[in-house]
């Protein structure tokens, strides 16, 4: 069995709370003889050791004196000369969710990781609540609620004590850490499995299991690396209402997606990027308009069965009237997606999961 004094070393590899615990809850695992003795021996420790900016952050600036999130000209090159991301910027606003639109290899989860402290930049600044993402990482972790593209959680404890245990790492005083772990079960709607072992939870489950490990204790900033990737249809939605409460609540929450339809339906601004580069920043209706058509016909050419052309107009009634013209009876009209203005900006869809929920 693992002694105190590791489990006081790996809780400083995780900065006692944000963005690493995944990593360190692993490395707990893997250090007890079959993990059952984890919560024992995280017990021992949490008296002497909660979240140690916490006294310090109240002190210090309120959340209202800086925007959740500022990105300035961050870039980022990795051994070999490859540049994820090349002169970043963007700013995150309170009560809003600002997605990250690109596709597999665009560079979103290296923008995420700079901004959870797990990469250091090679250029440029990162500020979350107007701290330091290299200078204070402890101070911005506090202030993190992170779900990485890929966590591990302990197959063998319960939704509660994962919960409960890492809301005491979030700096929750111990007293009030299972009343929190009860409140997200039932806003996450966990109720029915409140004592399951989480290795029997479908992946939407699970997926909902991280969210309220990420928000427990309420962050300022939410941080979330595709988090609907390989979730049904019902489960991808539940999310979204989970997502969409959290900024209502005032939270600033930062998704990445290569979803069209996740980003249209979530997003209060949509940043476009490919080759590491942020193409556009704007509301999707900003988006749609600067490309100065606000609807579409789509039809096929010469009567043929497969290949469709689509057409672009300020005016949905002149494009059925060419239609008429054309003497083409079956067409579609309707307002250009983000998509066109994808499509518009690339030039194509490479990287894209067409079946992607």
């Amino acid at each position: 069995m693992a002694s105190v004094r590791p489990l006081e070393r790996l809780l400083e590899l995780g900065g006692g709370s944000g963005a690493n615990l995944d990593r360190v809850y692993d490395r707990l695992w893997l250090s007890s003889e079959s993990g059952a003795n984890c919560p024992v021996q995280l017990g021992r420790i949490f008296k002497k050791r909660r979240c140690p900016d916490v006294k310090q952050l109240h002190n210090g600036p309120t959340a209202t004196d800086y925007p959740p999130l500022m990105v300035q000209r961050l870039s980022k090159q990795y051994k070999g000369g490859v540049w994820a991301n090349r002169e970043i910027t963007l700013t995150g606003n309170t009560g809003e969710i600002l997605g990250i639109l690109g596709p597999n290899g665009a560079g979103k989860t290296t923008l995420v990781r700079q901004i959870t402290t797990e990469l250091l930049p090679t250029s440029g600044c990162v500020k979350v609540m107007g701290l330091d993402v290299v200078h204070n990482p402890n101070g911005v972790k506090f202030h993190l609620g992170v779900v990485p593209q890929e966590a591990s959680l302990f197959d063998y404890l319960s939704v509660y004590q994962h919960l409960r245990i890492f809301a005491k790492l979030r700096g929750v005083k111990p007293r009030d850490a299972g009343a929190i772990a009860e409140r997200i079960i039932k806003e996450l709607d966990l109720t029915d499995y409140r004592d399951v072992a989480v290795r029997k939870l479908s992946g939407g489950l699970k997926r909902r299991v991280l969210f309220g490990i990420a928000s427990a204790g309420n962050p300022s900033v939410m941080v979330l690396d595709e988090p609907t990737t390989g979730l049904d249809p019902q489960s991808r939605r539940n999310l979204w209402s989970l997502l969409l409460k959290s900024k209502d609540e005032g939270a600033f929450v930062l998704l990445t997606t290569h979803s069209m339809e996740e980003a249209e339906a979530l997003c209060d601004r949509v940043a476009i990027i490919q080759g590491g580069r942020v193409l556009a920043l704007d509301t999707v209706a900003n988006l749609r308009a600067s490309q100065g058509f606000q609807f579409k016909v789509t039809y096929c050419a010469n009567g043929a069965k497969t290949g469709t052309e689509t057409l672009y107009g300020a005016d949905d009634q002149e494009l059925v009237a060419k239609m008429q013209e054309k003497g083409i009876r079956q067409f579609s009209v309707g307002e250009t997606s983000l998509e066109d203005v994808y499509l518009s900006m690339t030039g194509g869809l490479e990287g894209f999961d067409g079946n992607d929920y």
